[in-house]
């Protein structure tokens, strides 16, 4: 019996240590298998970093177009740069004549253009947009002019290319003035459309151009221009001198000539412009002058762009002189000016002055001052005092402006 326990105590005790042993095989078994799985989560997870990595990676380096791509805007590749900038101003206006013709208003004027660069074939592309309407000289938009809370126009301000080689350039296309002017010949709003040629070294400066000046059916006025001048930098002072002659062709009056006063009248104008900036101390001053002539002014009293008993040929000349100084963030300047009734084309010299009374045939002093309050924004004021040069029957006029501008 003893026997038969020990047996069957051997025997379970033998299973035990069987099992035993098979347990631990299987633990064995599945801690390998535990292991294997997290070095292969581990793997996985360092994967997952790398391809995040990556990913990041790709962004810092991804090329501007791809860039451009996503964003939905795109420069053509052979385009070096494009510079875009713009300004807002608003301006409170209020123009004094008589109780009857007195005006104010509130007006806007925003321009944005951009230039598109090649350098490699020295090419330069630029457009504008800017408020307005057909007008040469201006680019304002009057508040609610005809109805409630009218919106303003955005038309096309310039549009032009421009080639380079070495100091020779050439514009095609409606283009900022290129001429050294001051403010009262050219209105500074005005895009003379057509070519230019420009030849510039160093000091001295050549530009030549034709233009369109006005359609009328299959006929148009044009205007020849030249202008040669030099720019000089004696010491601390910056010198420009210019010289130029503008001919306007007979189709400026018209496709039948109906506004010509006689068939001998014509614009030839002479311009001659000077202007020379010095600093003393804080302040840079900058003192100016132009004189013009229209040498195409003929014809008998009467016969004259106002009529009247003018006489053309002792009214073709006009002429201001100016000082502007800066301090600072302060500008401030005064000049005074007199444009003969037949001096120059009224409808593209300055439209200020003269505004309410006539374009030309017209005497007065101009006197600006402005602020800059921040980099970009500045706040002036600018008033016009202004009368007949000799026609008797005109108002006397007042113009004066408030304005608020910020560039970007």
């Amino acid at each position: 019996m003893k026997k038969k326990l020990f047996q069957i105590g051997i025997i379970i005790l033998l299973s035990i240590f069987v099992s035993s042993i098979a347990s631990a095989v299987d633990q064995q078994e599945i801690l390998k298998r535990l292991d294997y799985l997290q070095k292969k989560l581990n793997q996985q997870q360092q994967i997952i970093e790398d391809l995040k990595n990556q990913k990041n990676a790709d962004k810092n380096i991804e090329s501007p177009v791809k860039e451009e791509e996503k964003n939905n805007f795109q420069i053509s590749r052979h385009i070096d740069s494009l510079k875009l900038k713009g300004d807002l101003r608003l301006r409170y206006e209020y123009r004094k004549r008589d109780e009857s013709k007195n005006r104010n208003r509130m007006r806007t004027r925003f321009r944005l253009g951009g230039t598109w660069v090649n350098s490699n074939e020295n090419w330069e592309v630029a457009a504008g947009l800017a408020t307005g309407d057909e007008s040469a000289t201006s680019t304002n938009d009057t508040w609610s002019d005809d109805s409630f809370f009218e919106t303003g126009d955005i038309r096309l301000d310039y549009a032009y290319a421009k080639h380079t080689m070495n100091e020779f350039t050439f514009t095609a296309g409606q283009q900022k003035n290129p001429f050294e002017t001051s403010w009262l010949l050219w209105d500074s709003d005005v895009r003379p459309a057509g070519f230019t040629a420009n030849y510039n070294r160093k000091s001295f400066f050549i530009t030549a151009g034709g233009y369109d000046v006005i359609q009328y059916g299959h006929n148009f006025g044009s205007l020849y221009a030249g202008q040669i001048g030099s720019n000089l930098n004696p010491g601390d002072l910056k010198i420009i001198l210019a010289l130029a002659y503008y001919s306007y062709e007979d189709g400026i009056f018209g496709e039948d000539e109906v506004d010509r006063p006689n068939p001998d009248y014509e614009f030839k104008i002479a311009d001659l412009y000077v202007s020379v900036e010095l600093p003393v101390d804080k302040i840079k001053f900058n003192v100016y002058g132009q004189f013009f002539n229209n040498f195409g002014a003929d014809g008998d009293k009467g016969e004259g762009v106002l009529g009247s008993d003018l006489d053309p040929s002792d009214e073709s000349t006009g002429w201001v002189i100016g000082l502007d100084s800066k301090i600072g963030k302060l500008k401030c300047g005064y000049s005074y000016a007199e444009v003969g009734a037949d001096s120059c084309i009224g409808d593209l010299k300055d439209a200020d002055f003269g505004s309410g009374v006539n374009n030309t045939d017209i005497k007065g002093h101009k006197i600006k001052i402005g602020y800059k309050i921040t980099d970009h924004f500045t706040v002036g004021a600018t008033a016009l005092f202004y009368k007949a040069l000799e026609l008797s029957d005109q108002d006397e006029a007042d113009l004066y402006q408030i304005d608020m501008s910020y560039k970007f």
